[in-house]
């Protein structure tokens, strides 16, 4: 049984036993009239929360490193905690980050195979290479730091700037190579990545100093955290709301302005993740406050990411392959 509407098909009545996961959204997926579902086998979707947490981790990690390598090295700022904790947060966040794509393998227990038999021309095995020289270079940093080797401690600064950005940016090339996904192969992809680690990486320091008493007189963090977050939306609203040419992405950008996604897009995306960080940090900012409505933002600004990374990782499997 099908629904017609203004030439299109949009819907398909699936049978008592097939999973709801197989049609979610299917209602929401124009297609030529004459299209008919012959056959079909439902396959859960490959990739789930685990994809999408190693994204979000991703961005903490690599844009705390990223950002506080340059403040730092830069002399912008020169606290000992900021020099120990982007290296503390970029470690962390990036450990769990390689965590999680082990553990997302078909066979974990083969992960050493990246290493020792690795694909040269697989970017699973160049984001393992790049998570694990930076995860290192900021293990040195912190170590640099808690000694009070300046020098060294300098030059691990600017050396993470590269990195954060490498280890940010190389997941584009990455579901760049997911050809039978078209909506992953965006040219926004990279550009998205970066501003997602800006605005990770500025809301993890922004609680680290928040934390650690060091956030008076620092002001402008709020800026970059909000710019960072009007910047990803118009990229994402870029994104979603031109006409595309590809009918697969035409199909998923409407499954997230029009589909059953749409409701946590705007609640959970737009609300909490930029609405509600650039109202904390304005009445911080009038309030002459800044320190826990610091907080508000930032918290915010990661469930806001976290929310996005899910939907953008679950949308790009909706789309039926044939």
């Amino acid at each position: 049984m099908q629904t017609r509407t203004n030439g299109y098909l949009w819907a398909e009545v699936r049978p008592d036993d097939r999973p709801a996961e197989a049609v979610r959204g299917t209602e929401y997926l124009p297609g030529p009239a004459d299209a008919r579902v012959a056959y079909d086998v439902w396959h859960p979707k490959p990739w789930g929360w685990k994809v999408a947490s190693h994204l979000w981790t991703k961005s903490i990690g690599s844009g705390a490193l990223a950002l506080g390598g340059l403040w730092l090295a830069s002399g912008v700022m020169s606290d000992r905690l900021l020099g120990i904790g982007a290296a503390a947060i970029g470690m962390v966040f990036l450990a769990i980050t390689a965590l999680l794509l082990i553990w997302d393998l078909k066979r974990p227990e083969r992960f050493w195979y990246l290493l020792v038999k690795p694909n040269p021309r697989s970017w699973l095995v160049w984001g393992g290479y790049i998570l694990l020289v930076v995860g290192g270079l900021a293990f040195f940093w912190a170590v640099a730091s808690l000694a009070g080797w300046q020098g060294i401690e300098r030059l691990l600064a600017w050396l993470a700037l590269p990195g954060g950005i490498a280890a940010a940016g190389y997941t584009a090339f990455l579901f760049g190579q997911a050809e039978g996904r078209d909506f992953w192969q965006s040219p926004l992809l990279l550009p998205i990545l970066l501003v997602q680690a800006l605005v990770a990486g500025t809301a993890a320091l922004l609680l680290l100093l928040v934390a650690g008493g060091a956030l008076e007189g620092r002001a402008w963090l709020g800026l970059v955290l909000g710019g960072g977050l009007i910047g990803l939306f118009v990229l994402v609203a870029s994104e979603l709301l031109v006409p595309h040419a590809n009918l697969h992405v035409a199909k998923a950008a409407r499954l997230l302005t029009h589909g059953p996604y749409r409701g946590e897009r705007l609640v959970v995306g737009l609300g909490v993740g930029v609405l509600v960080p650039l109202i904390a940090l304005a009445l911080g900012w009038a309030g002459g406050n800044l320190a826990p409505w610091s907080v508000v933002a930032a918290v915010a600004a990661l469930i806001g990411l976290w929310s996005y990374e899910r939907l953008w990782v679950e949308t790009g499997q909706d789309i039926p392959l044939s």
